[in-house]
């Protein structure tokens, strides 16, 4: 290997930036971000740039083992890693597989999108949008609660009359609703919870605005066990490109930047507040907690961070690849979760990727419940 000092002046500058001023960047990128969590506005946006701050740093990892630097490059890199060893794992988990043990209860989530995403823009149903849905509980063990985030029930359409079908084809015997009436779609919207075990108290999760009922909570029992589980939809990021053909490109994508900043600055100030309300909620309960619930916040922000502090994340835990959930733009975030207590166990994790008649995409986990 070629001295340091003996390598031509732009080979040192070019191994320099590559190897000690990327990597320190990185690192203090990483801490800034996910370690700090100073709760600034700033560092939440900056957020959105973590899966290409992690990206460059596996690029620079593997330069590491083709270029062999000198030793004063590996440190820079290593520091940068064992600091992005936290972010790396709320991005991104490997699933070495092994038998998982039967689970006493299965939880799905699923922001439904009102069982239509075009539903708010072209006011029109789209009856097939169902089918994978309802496939899935025709040919799937259907999962002992499913939480449903932006859920729709037609008033007078037969053909959605969604709450009749899904009790039918998921064979549950309960649902509990925070709905309402909107007279612009003409049907119920709203979270719903449908179980097949008994709730034996229930109440409302009222932290959005007036048009968006945000969920509730319900202590189900489960054999000798109770278990409160909450559904719930904090503010939305409202993360929508539009085209707006009177402007030349170069306006539209300003003003789409523009709107997108202040909807997810908004967005961030009211999920703040509205978790201090949910927190009481969580604090109240004399049972073990499962939070179902479309945050639309990312894993590095202080929304899922204070969650994360009391409770595990049935990703973080059991599940595998990316796990992105929401595949219309931006595509890569992850922002609806389950949080699990840590009396609980996981035996299993999935993001069903094959039900995209949302916007987002259901999740469903396995748990055990505590020894009695």
């Amino acid at each position: 290997m070629t001295a340091f000092s003996d390598q031509p002046p732009w080979s040192r500058l070019f191994r320099w930036i590559l190897f000690v001023l990327i990597p320190v960047s990185l690192g203090v990128y990483f801490l800034a971000v996910s370690h700090l969590q100073t709760g600034s506005w700033y560092l939440e946006l900056l957020a959105f740039l973590m899966p290409v701050a992690l990206g460059t740093l596996v690029v620079v990892l593997l330069c590491l083992l083709f270029l062999r630097p000198h030793w004063l490059h590996w440190m820079a890199s290593l520091c940068a890693l064992i600091v992005g060893l936290k972010p790396l794992g709320e991005t991104v988990r490997i699933d070495l597989g092994g038998s998982p043990q039967k689970a006493d209860l299965t939880v799905m989530s699923f922001n439904a999108a009102l069982f239509n995403p075009y539903r708010p823009t072209t006011l029109e149903s789209d009856p097939d949008l169902y089918d994978p849905f309802y496939d899935h509980l025709r040919n799937n063990p259907a999962p002992d609660i499913l939480c449903i985030q932006e859920f729709f029930h037609a008033i007078r359409e037969d053909n959605e009359l969604t709450a009749d079908s899904i009790l039918h084809l998921g064979g549950y015997k309960y649902f509990y609703i925070n709905p309402m009436y909107d007279k612009k779609y003409d049907g119920l919207i709203g979270t719903i919870t449908f179980s097949k075990h008994p709730a034996v108290a229930k109440g409302r999760i009222d932290v959005g605005d007036k048009r968006t009922p945000s969920g509730s909570w319900n202590d189900f029992v489960i054999g000798g066990d109770t278990i409160r589980v909450l559904n719930m939809q904090l503010k939305s990021m409202s993360i929508r490109w539009q085209t707006l053909d009177r402007h030349s490109t170069f306006r539209n994508i300003r003003l789409n930047l523009r709107k997108i900043y202040y909807r997810l600055k908004w967005g961030y100030r009211m999920r703040q507040g509205q978790l201090d309300r949910v927190t009481k909620i969580l604090s109240d309960s004399p049972h073990p907690v499962i939070i179902c619930a479309d945050l639309n916040a990312l894993p590095h922000s202080i929304t899922y961070q204070r969650l994360k502090s009391h409770y595990h994340n049935a990703f973080e835990k059991r599940g595998h690849g990316f796990g992105f959930t929401y595949h219309h733009f931006p595509w890569f975030i992850r922002i609806d979760n389950q949080f699990y207590d840590p009396r609980l166990d996981i035996t299993y994790f999935r993001t069903h990727t094959d039900i995209s008649i949302s916007d987002h995409y259901p999740i469903e986990a396995g748990y055990v419940l505590p020894k009695q």
